[in-house]
């Protein structure tokens, strides 16, 4: 693929890193955006907790990239701490970055349901574009396969095709974007925005993770007990998701009548 995109002074610029950072960058403006003018939050307060959010998504991302890779740091454990070769996982990045979140809502008194309501769209694209560069880099690999579908990576030793999983997590995460795009919509026209409680980020864990759970049977990498460590959290993900669902819409029906 394209893991340089040029140089610059003959230092390469990597895809994954540009376009991960456009991702991001999207995904922080449009929550910020959201926050305020659909949520009705306070712009300082919401600036103060995509900052730590932030943090926390970086260190989530490291701590599920351990074990995604578990076998390569258990032969390299020289390099658990260098920066420059850890792996990262998505999903152990939104649950610290949520947490983080919550935290600080918690620690102010505040309620936490309109700025997750905020980050559901944007989470969503920011995977979504994302992925694209995991596709260019040739990382995130997904198994052999003689299907049509199949993708040769330059980093392969020998012809072998793979799923190009890493372009079906974008795909899956641009359907959930358009789902749940129709579904504030709807859900904005019936219950008040600033006072309902979450529907679109416990919708957005629910397809999320079931996205991550299949599609991680087509992905390399170390698994406990036959699973992936995305699919493993995308489970309990998933349960919670529901459970929040559940709270969040007879609470909503309650506050309606």
């Amino acid at each position: 693929m394209y893991p340089v995109l040029f140089k610059i002074w003959g230092i390469p610029i990597h895809s994954y890193y540009v376009i991960w950072a456009l991702a991001l960058s999207a995904g922080l403006a449009g929550t910020r955006s959201r926050s305020v003018k659909i949520y009705g939050l306070e712009d300082e307060v919401v600036r103060r907790t995509l900052i730590l959010a932030f943090v926390g998504m970086l260190v989530g991302a490291r701590i599920g990239g351990y074990f995604d890779h578990w076998s390569y740091y258990v032969q390299n454990p020289e390099d658990i701490l260098n920066p420059l070769k850890g792996a990262l996982s998505s999903t152990t990045a939104f649950l610290g970055a949520g947490l983080a979140a919550i935290f600080y809502f918690r620690k102010r008194n505040l309620r936490v349901s309109q700025l997750a309501e905020a980050a559901s769209i944007p989470a969503a694209l920011t995977v979504a574009i994302g992925r694209l560069g995991c596709f260019l880099n040739g990382c995130c690999l997904g198994v052999p396969t003689d299907h049509f579908l199949g993708v040769s990576f330059p980093g392969d030793r020998g012809l072998v095709f793979r799923h190009p999983v890493q372009l079906y997590y974008s795909a899956g995460a641009l359907l959930v974007f358009f789902l749940l795009y129709t579904a504030e919509k709807r859900i904005n026209a019936v219950y008040d925005p600033f006072k309902r409680s979450s529907v679109l980020w416990p919708l957005f864990m629910i397809l999320y993770g079931l996205m991550r759970f299949f599609l991680d049977f087509l992905r390399e990498g170390d698994r406990i007990a036959g699973l992936r460590t995305a699919q493993i959290v995308g489970i309990g993900v998933i349960f919670v998701g529901f459970a929040w669902i559940s709270v969040s819409m007879k609470h909503n029906r309650r506050s309606c009548n």
